[in-house]
């Protein structure tokens, strides 16, 4: 449940302004669904250092071999939408990738301003391995549920997908991404300086 500190800090105007506020129960899933996406996340990024991979690369090899059979072909613009990656940073990660045999990246022959990404075996077992992992946990967890409980909870999911999805759709449409990030990457860019300078003064005094 969202913890009731962080309500009030996420809400504190409403108190003030006796607006309606989001319904409980929605924000207890949305905090749930974060904290769960959080540690998804982590789970993901420590098996991904067990294959000498970082998170990113990991993503990047998932979202290529995630794609249904009905899907058209991954491409750079498809995974750098996404993952919300630049081009330039895609592109230093796909290289990488190729060269350790996890994707393979080909011109289209009818058109060859297209690229098209296609994972490898290796990246099948890799994603499989990842996948026995949860599994584990997961038949843990459902150890008493039967196939039509867990079919429900899948289309619950979806459901959560679908949900994000719109919002990722809505930032995109308004622009507010593009110049958040921006501003993100300034702001971070500043930080690591004031930091270093604060640490140089504190050595200096001491």
């Amino acid at each position: 449940m969202l913890p009731e500190h962080l309500r009030s800090q996420l809400f504190p105007e409403q108190e003030t302004q006796h607006t309606e506020s989001p319904r409980p129960t929605i924000m207890d899933l949305i905090h749930a669904n974060q904290v769960q996406t959080m540690v998804s996340r982590t789970a993901a990024a420590q098996f991904a250092h067990t294959h000498g991979l970082n998170l990113i690369d990991f993503n990047v090899v998932q979202s290529v071999i995630s794609l249904g059979q009905d899907d058209a072909t991954a491409t750079p613009g498809y995974i750098a939408r996404q993952l919300s990656l630049s081009a330039s940073t895609l592109t230093s990660i796909l290289e990488r990738l190729v060269r350790a045999g996890y994707l393979i990246r080909e011109r289209d022959s009818a058109d060859r301003r297209r690229i098209s990404i296609y994972h490898t075996d290796r990246s099948a077992k890799l994603m499989a391995d990842f996948y026995r992992h949860l599994a584990t946990q997961y038949e843990a967890a459902f150890e008493n549920t039967d196939d039509t409980q867990v079919q429900s909870h899948i289309g619950f999911i979806s459901d959560l997908t679908n949900a994000n999805s719109r919002v990722v759709t809505e930032f995109e449409k308004s622009g507010e991404n593009l110049r958040s990030a921006t501003q993100g990457r300034a702001a971070l860019s500043d930080q690591p300086q004031a930091a270093g300078g604060a640490a140089s003064q504190s050595q200096a005094a001491s």
